[in-house]
Formats: structure tokens, C-alpha cells, sequence
């Protein structure tokens, strides 16, 4: 069944939130991102190899530890969104959104008419018919969580657009695919491509539209503070396991 946390009012009110992205697909690592406090995570299915099951068992979760879970999903493939929304999903997050046309399509695969053109189905997502269907469709049309990440060039171009529809809840910024795009290669930080960041959030606040952050050096986590940025995305799973499990490794080896 959907369960309908509180990222979606966090996000309306301006609350700072924070969240991670899980690119290790684990139902327990699930559960330890909601007890560490975590507003939200976001499950990456564009670049992680997951089986329907895996999938299903981190939502179910996340849904029962009380952490929004929103699937990372590779385009706006109305059934890809569909199916992960009936499974429990608190929303979608839409990898390289490129244009106003495609920003619309992951809306309209997400919300229910006259919203959109998601399909409707009575099974998990209803609590198998415990909640009456039109009252699933009005919950589900308000508290699904629709983000979109824009990535290159083209996504930049589009985003004045982008910004102006009315069920986009949060914009994320792919600094690193955006600089591949911008012809920097990994240079995250190079000026332009921050540049190219802060556009991003100036475009989103002008629209009241959350931005959400990346921060990768403290300087940038206060910079981001001290412009009013709400939304954070401290990292990606993967990376902080593997150092910890480095970190922890060369200590004991060092010791004598």
C-alpha cells in the first residue's frame, strides 16, 4: 500500500531535508537509512542492476520503517514509472530530463486523470482494496513525488520551461554528467560547470520549485546553506561503504 510520509509537505513547507542515494539494493539498508534519520532516499534503477523482487522488497521497506523511498528511473517510460508507483514508491526521479516534452511525460505517467494518464491498479499500491480507488487516485495524485534531474545542456535549456509546471516537486542537479555534457569531462568543480549549478537553483527558487543540492566539499554544503537551498543529496551508498570498509581496513593493518 502507499504509504504517504512527509517529504511531500517537508518539500511544500521549505523544510530542509536530506537524503542518499542507494545504489546498493538492500531491505536492511533500506531500514538503516530510515533509524540514521534520513528525509528520504533515492533507489538508483538507471545504473544498478535490480530484480523486480530486490525492488519490491526495499519499497515494502522503506514503507514499513517510515522512509519515502523515490525510484531513480532511466526515462520517462510511462510503464517503468507506473509499475514502481503501484509497487509503493513515494515517487519517481526522473534521470536526464532533457526536455520540456519529456519533463511532461514523466508527469502525466505518474498522476492519475485529470492530472495525467497513469493506469490505475487495485493491488499493493490500494492495500488489495482496503482504500477505495477514487480516494487512492486523489491521495496518490497529491503526495507522489515527482523529481526530475537535469543533466546537460539541452536539460538546462529546457528547465525555464520545466520549472513552470505545476507538479514538479523537485529539481536535482547531476553536476557530473552535466559537465561530460559541457565538454569538462569529471571536472565538477570546474567554474562553469558550477556556473551552470547555481542557474540551476536560481531557476528553481524563481518558481518555488526545491532544488536539490550534491555537495562534494564542505564549502559547497555552506555555500548551499548561506543561499537558502533546502534539499540535500549527501552521496551515494556505495562510496561511503567502500571507504569505511577501506578506512577501517588500512587502520588495523597499520596497527602494531
Amino acid at each position: 500500500m502507499l504509504f504517504f510520509h512527509s517529504l511531500k509537505s517537508k518539500l511544500s513547507n521549505q523544510e530542509t531535508v536530506f537524503g542518499i542515494l542507494n545504489s546498493v539494493p538492500s531491505p536492511v539498508i533500506c531500514e538503516m537509512f530510515a533509524y540514521a534519520g534520513f528525509d528520504f532516499a533515492v533507489l538508483d534503477t538507471e545504473h544498478v542492476l535490480i530484480s523486480d523482487d530486490t525492488l519490491a522488497h526495499c519499497i515494502r521497506a522503506a514503507n514499513c520503517s517510515g522512509l519515502p523511498l523515490l525510484v531513480r528511473v532511466p526515462d520517462d517510460n510511462a510503464v517503468t514509472i507506473g509499475r514502481v508507483l503501484d509497487a509503493g514508491a513515494a515517487g519517481i526521479v526522473v534521470s536526464r530530463v532533457s526536455s520540456l516534452a519529456m519533463a511532461n511525460n514523466a508527469i502525466a505517467a505518474a498522476k492519475y486523470p485529470p492530472l495525467g494518464t497513469r493506469g490505475i491498479s487495485g493491488g499493493r499500491n490500494t492495500g488489495f482494496g482496503t482504500l477505495a480507488l477514487q480516494d487512492y487516485i486523489d491521495l496518490a495524485n497529491r503526495e507522489v513525488v515527482v523529481c526530475l534531474m537535469i543533466e546537460c545542456i539541452n536539460g538546462m535549456a529546457a528547465l525555464p520551461d520545466i520549472v513552470k509546471l505545476a507538479q514538479v516537486d523537485m529539481i536535482i542537479e547531476g553536476a557530473l554528467d552535466l559537465s561530460l555534457s559541457l565538454g569538462y569531462g569529471t571536472q565538477v568543480t570546474h567554474a562553469d560547470v558550477q556556473a551552470q549549478i547555481h542557474k540551476m537553483a536560481h531557476l528553481c527558487q524563481a518558481q518555488n520549485v526545491t532544488f536539490c543540492a550534491i555537495p562534494r566539499t564542505p564549502e559547497q554544503q555552506a555555500s548551499w546553506h548561506e543561499k537558502g537551498t533546502k534539499a540535500f543529496l549527501i552521496g551515494e551508498d556505495r562510496g561511503m561503504i567502500f571507504k569505511t570498509f577501506k578506512h577501517q581496513l588500512d587502520t588495523l593493518k597499520q596497527t602494531k
